[in-house]
């Protein structure tokens, strides 16, 4: 056990790059077939305001949903069957050389945790820092203890989901079409002066929100993000303790700029939806359609629908998910 919890890892809340894109060392060499006892439904309203660590011999499966190719998921799968879907945090990248679009997926539950990161609800194992409610499976050990790769089969279709119906607990986490958003002007990003210092601190946090700020792009590329920087176009924003201006830790040479995320607001109807992307994803620097951002036209949108703190949010799976149509 003490092997294990060396290899155990912390949740973060940010995304980070697809390091190995051809990470084959864990793929089983045999598909298997195994009865689920359990639907992800009934398994997610196990759950009730604390993490759930599973006894029961509990199986549940379904269907990948999601690929890491593109780089806006990471090290996790997300798989649905015909009740809902959930976020299995397997802990390695290149999964999409292993788990295919489409491939059932069985989960044998039993040793790993049930938890939630901000309202949204994930298996893993238990977190040793206790800082998070699940952590990563990336010990190969425990993945082959419990995930296991099924049949093969075609990719799972959207559902189109409707305003009333974006906080149902069965679309969480589910492949999803969202029609009709129109932009909401306004972003949210999130910058740590010092890469290395605590990044909970208020005095190493930096956001921007409540604006555009300027951002165009789909998400931005440390590149990307220096650039901004560099234009001028941030410094009237403060530090979250208010202390200094971004002008000031520029001039100063404080801003050690990385690839974070950003966020751009969409409405649909009367809801904001957040659509969140990492400045790792291969699509980072795409520029948004000027028709959208100046409201001309809307976007649908496809990809996993997920919780954050109550409100919708919204995770691409690629640009491909993306579509343009006038209003």
């Amino acid at each position: 056990m003490a092997f294990l919890a060396v290899g155990i890892l912390a949740s973060c809340d940010e995304m980070d790059p697809v390091l190995d894109p051809n990470n084959k060392d864990f793929e089983q060499d045999e598909l298997v077939t195994l009865n689920p006892n359990m639907t992800i439904e009934e398994l997610k309203a196990m759950y009730v305001n604390k993490p759930v660590h599973i006894e029961g011999d509990i199986i549940i499966g379904g269907q990948v949903t999601t690929s890491d190719r593109e780089g806006n998921v990471y090290r996790s799968i997300y798989i649905q069957d015909n009740t809902g879907g959930i976020e299995i945090k397997i802990g390695k990248s290149g999964l999409y050389n292993v788990y295919k679009l489409g491939q059932w997926v069985y989960v044998k539950c039993q040793g790993l945790t049930l938890g939630a990161y901000e309202g949204m609800l994930q298996i893993g194992v238990d977190d040793p820092t206790g800082e998070y409610e699940t952590s990563y499976m990336d010990v190969q050990l425990l993945i082959d203890q419990h995930v296991f790769r099924g049949e093969k089969a075609a990719s799972v279709s959207p559902v189109e989901v409707l305003e009333g119906d974006l906080l149902a607990s069965h679309n969480m986490g589910r492949y999803v079409t969202l029609k009709g958003l129109t932009y909401g002007d306004q972003i949210f990003c999130l910058m740590y002066p010092d890469q290395n210092g605590n990044k909970k601190l208020t005095s190493n946090r930096v956001f921007l929100s409540d604006k555009t700020w300027g951002v165009t792009t789909w998400a931005m590329s440390a590149n990307k993000m220096r650039e901004y920087l560099n234009s001028g176009i941030w410094d009237t924003a403060v530090l979250a303790d208010g202390s200094k201006t971004v002008k000031e830790l520029r001039e100063a040479g404080k801003m050690d700029i990385v690839a974070n995320y950003v966020s751009h607001y969409f409405k649909m109807g009367g809801t904001n939806i957040q659509i969140r992307t990492s400045g790792y994803a291969k699509f980072a620097d795409t520029e948004i359609d000027p028709d959208v951002l100046n409201g001309s036209k809307s976007v649908n949108i496809t990809g996993i629908l997920t919780n954050y703190r109550g409100a919708a949010q919204f995770t691409l799976v690629s640009i491909d998910g993306v579509e343009v149509v006038n209003n």
